[in-house]
C-alpha cells in the first residue's frame, strides 16, 4: 500500500507523506430489495461471551451479492458465509459488522436464526452446536450507508470524478471504491475481519449502467439487470484476506495486453482509467509487463495462475494492492512516470502481501518492507547500481537521519499504519540481509519464500520468513535479525586500521550488539577492491593481508550499512518519557539537534489519528544525555482539554525529516 506522495522522477523514490482523508457523508438507509427473513432480536439482558469466540471457526468462503446505489449512497447486501467450526461445542458465531449498517436477518438454510448486533459485532446464535469439521453456511442480509472508516478515513468510499472541466459530461460520474487496510472490511460487509483467516470470495455486484465493476479474480458475468442496471459477477479462486477484497466502480476507459514472462505462463494485464486520464495512465503503466517479468524472475511464477492483474483508477490519496486488482489514485497518474516505483511496489505485493499474507498485523513489515525493497531492485535493474544506492540513501539516512533510532520496533510497529518504519527499515533489513548472505543465496531466499505453498494458504510471519532465510544461508540468522527487528538501536562503530600490517579492528559501542555486514573498500598499487566484513562480536580484528600491499581503506564508503561512526553524534530528534506511565496525562521531553519544525500526532490503539498538534519551529535543546540540555515539554491531553478515554495511545513526533514514536497508557 502506498499513500499520496510528492512525485519525483525515477530513479528517485516516492517520499511518503502521511495524509488522512475524512469525508463526512450523510447516513441514509433503504429497505433491502433482497428477500429478508424475520428479525429475531434477543432480550437486552443476554450477555455475549468474550471475543475469543471470533477465533473458534474458520471461514471457507464468502459469497457476496450487492446492489449499490451511488446516487443515494446506499447498498443492500446478502452474504453467504461458509464456516468450519474449530471446536465441537460452537453454538454461536461472531462476525464483524459496523454498527451503522443494519442487519436485516440471519438464516441457515430455511431456518431463521437469532442474532444481536452490538457495536461492531454481529453475534449469531445457533439452536444447536455446529458439527466439528463439517462446513455450514450462514446467510446474512443487511443494508445501509457505509461511512468513512479506518486510519485513512477510507473504507467504502462514495466519490465523483470532479474533472473541473466546464461542460465535461463525466464531471459528476460516480466513483465508488474500497480501501480497507488494515481492518475496515467490516465497514461494508459482514465478515471475520482477520488477516489470518483467508477464504475464497465471489462478488455479485449490481450497479446503474453504464458504470462498471472491477474486482478480484475472474469476471464470470457482465450482463444487463432490471431497472437500467448492470450486473457483474467476479470470483477469486485463490484464498484472499478480507482487507484485500475490493470493488472499483465508475465508467472506465479500459485496455489489456498479454504479458508472457520468460519461462512462465501468460498473464493478462488489464488497465482501467478515467477517460480524461487514459493517455497519462497508458504511459505511466506501460512498464507493467517488464515489472512482472522482473518479479517472476525474483519471486517465481505469478501467484494467481489463470487470473488477470488489473490496475484501476480511483479517487483517493494513494494506491492499494488488492489481490489481482490494484487500486491506484488519480493523483498518481501524471503522464511522466514520476510515480514509477509505486507501480512496481503494488505489483510486488501480489507475491509479498497478497499471496504471502501476514497472520497478524504486527508482521505488516513483511508486506511493506519487501514491496519497498522491490522498488529498489527495479531501479537497480533498470537504471543501474547508482540508482539503487541513491534509493537506499533516500529511504535510509536522507529520510531517517538517525537511521531509524527512536522510531519504534519493527516487529511491533506503533501504530501499524501509517508508519514509515515498516516500509523503509523493512527494506533496509532486506538490503543488509543481501550483504550478509551474498546475492546467490539472497535471491534464492526471495524466490523460495514467495513460492512456499503452505505460507500462501495459511499465512506468514517472521518465524516463517527467517526459517526460509536461514535455509538459504545455511546457518542461523538469529543474531542478525534480533536487534534489527526487536530493538530500535543503531550500531555505533569504532574503526582502527593498521594499513602497514593489513589489519582493521571494528568495535561496537552500542547495546545490544549486532551481527552487522560492513562494506570496506581497499586501495593498493593495483587499484581498489570492495569487500564485506561480518562484524559478529563486540570487537573483531580482520586480516586484510591477502589483498596485497595496502595503501588505504574506507569503511562503508557508500553509506550502505546500518551504522553510525563513533563518536556518535547527538540524535536529530530524541524523546524521553512519559514518566510515570501509565498516568492520567502523558508528559514528554523533546530534544532537538537543530532548529526544526515540529508536529506531534496522537493515535489510539486502532491506529486512528486522535489529535494533531503543530508545535511550530523549535530551537535546539542539546543532547538528552548532557546536563545542560533544555528540552521542550509536551503534555497530552493539554490542561483544560476534555480527558480522552483511558487506554493505550501512541505519540508520533516529526521534526524535519526525523521521526520518533512512543507508546503510552492513560488511566483515570
Amino acid at each position: 500500500m502506498r499513500t499520496r506522495a510528492t512525485p519525483v522522477r525515477p530513479p528517485i523514490d516516492l517520499a511518503w507523506t502521511a495524509l488522512l482523508l475524512a469525508v463526512a457523508l450523510a447516513a441514509r438507509t433503504i429497505a433491502s430489495p433482497l428477500p429478508a427473513p424475520p428479525h429475531h432480536p434477543l432480550p437486552q439482558g443476554v450477555q455475549d461471551e468474550p471475543p475469543a469466540l471470533h477465533r473458534d471457526y474458520d471461514v471457507q468462503s464468502y459469497d457476496l451479492a450487492l446492489d449499490i446505489d451511488p446516487d443515494r449512497k446506499t447498498l443492500a447486501g446478502r452474504v453467504d458465509v461458509s464456516i468450519k467450526p474449530a471446536r465441537s461445542d460452537l453454538n454461536r458465531v461472531v462476525l464483524d459488522l459496523v454498527a451503522n449498517l443494519v442487519c436485516d436477518g440471519v438464516s441457515r438454510g430455511e431456518e431463521q436464526l437469532d442474532y444481536r448486533h452490538d457495536g461492531d459485532s454481529l453475534v449469531i446464535y445457533l439452536p444447536s452446536a455446529l458439527h466439528l469439521e463439517r462446513t455450514d453456511t450462514l446467510r446474512v442480509l443487511y443494508h445501509g450507508t457505509p461511512l468513512p472508516h479506518g486510519v485513512f478515513g477510507a473504507g467504502f468510499m462514495w466519490r465523483s470524478r470532479d474533472t473541473g472541466i466546464p461542460g465535461d459530461p463525466s464531471d459528476d460520474t460516480p466513483v465508488v471504491a474500497t480501501v480497507v487496510e488494515p481492518w475496515s472490511a467490516h465497514s461494508w460487509w459482514p465478515c471475520r475481519d482477520d488477516p489470518s483467516d483467508k477464504a475464497l470470495v465471489s462478488l455479485d455486484v449490481t450497479v446503474p449502467a453504464p458504470l462498471r465493476v472491477i474486482a478480484n479474480g475472474t469476471l464470470l458475468r457482465d450482463e444487463p439487470a432490471p431497472g437500467g442496471k448492470r450486473r457483474f459477477v467476479w470470483r477469486e479462486a485463490y484464498p484472499i484476506a478480507t482487507y484485500l477484497v475490493s470493488v472499483a466502480i465508475t465508467e472506465y476507459a479500459s485496455w489489456s495486453e498479454e504479458c508472457l514472462p520468460p519461462g512462465g505462463a501468460p498473464v493478462r494485464l488489464d488497465f482501467h482509467a478515467f477517460a480524461e486520464d487514459s493517455v497519462k495512465a497508458a504511459f505511466d503503466l506501460a512498464p507493467t509487463c517488464a515489472m512482472l517479468e522482473m518479479m517472476t524472475d525474483i519471486a517465481g511464477s505469478w501467484p494467481f495462475p489463470g487470473e488477470k492483474y488489473a490496475q484501476a483508477e480511483i479517487k483517493w490519496i494513494g494506491a492499494m494492492e488488492h489481490q489481482t486488482a490494484t487500486s491506484i489514485s488519480q493523483f498518481m497518474l501524471t503522464g511522466d512516470r514520476a510515480n514509477e516505483t509505486l507501480v512496481i511496489h503494488e505489483l510486488a505485493h501480489q507475491w509479498y502481501g497478497d499471496s504471502l499474507t501476514p497472520r497478524t498485523w504486527p508482521d505488516i513489515w513483511l508486506n511493506e518492507g519487501f514491496a519497498r525493497y522491490c522498488e529498489g531492485l527495479w531501479l537497480e535493474r533498470t537504471y543501474g547500481e547508482d540508482a539503487y544506492r541513491d534509493f537506499m540513501h533516500r529511504i535510509g539516512p536522507v529520510r531517517h537521519p538517525d537511521m531509524f533510532a527512536g522510531e519504534g520496533i519493527l516487529s511491533a510497529p506503533d501504530p501499524v499504519l501509517p508508519n514509515l518504519l515498516i516500509y523503509d527499515k523493512g527494506a533496509w533489513v532486506l538490503h543488509l540481509l543481501r550483504l550478509r548472505m551474498g546475492d546467490e543465496a539472497f535471491f534464492g531466499f526471495l524466490r523460495d519464500y514467495a513460492q512456499d505453498p503452505a505460507l500462501a494458504l495459511g499465512g506468514t510471519n517472521e518465524a516463517a520468513m527467517t526459517a526460509h532465510a536461514e535455509q538459504a544461508a545455511g546457518s542461523s540468522l538469529a543474531a542478525f535479525f534480533a536487534p534489527l527487528l526487536d530493538t530500535d538501536a543503531v550500531p555505533v562503530i569504532q574503526a582502527e586500521a593498521s594499513v602497514r600490517e593489513g589489519r582493521l579492528t571494528l568495535s561496537q559501542l552500542q547495546d545490544p550488539p549486532f551481527e552487522l555486514p560492513v562494506p570496506v573498500r581497499l586501495f593498493g598499487p593495483g587499484g581498489s577492491e570492495d569487500r564485506t566484513l561480518l562484524l559478529d562480536a563486540r570487537t573483531r580484528t580482520f586480516d586484510l593481508s591477502g589483498f596485497g600491499p595496502l595503501d588505504s581503506l574506507q569503511v562503508d564508503p557508500d553509506t550502505l550499512t546500518l551504522m553510525i561512526r563513533s563518536p556518535a553524534p547527538a540524535r536529530t530528534l530524541d524523546i524521553r518519557g512519559p514518566a510515570p506511565n501509565p498516568a492520567p496525562a502523558a508528559v514528554f521531553e523533546i530534544f532537538l539537534k537543530e532548529t526544526s519544525y515540529v508536529t506531534a500526532d496522537i493515535y489510539d490503539i486502532k491506529g486512528r489519528l486522535i489529535e494533531r498538534m503543530v508545535l511550530g519551529s523549535l530551537n535546539p535543546t542539546g543532547a538528552a544525555d548532557t546536563p545542560t540540555a533544555l528540552p521542550h515539554r509536551l503534555r497530552w491531553p493539554v490542561p483544560g482539554q476534555r480527558p480522552p478515554a483511558a487506554g493505550v495511545y501512541w505519540l508520533r513526533v516529526q521534526a524535519g525529516r526525523a521521526h520518533a514514536v512512543r507508546r503510552f497508557t492513560l488511566v483515570h
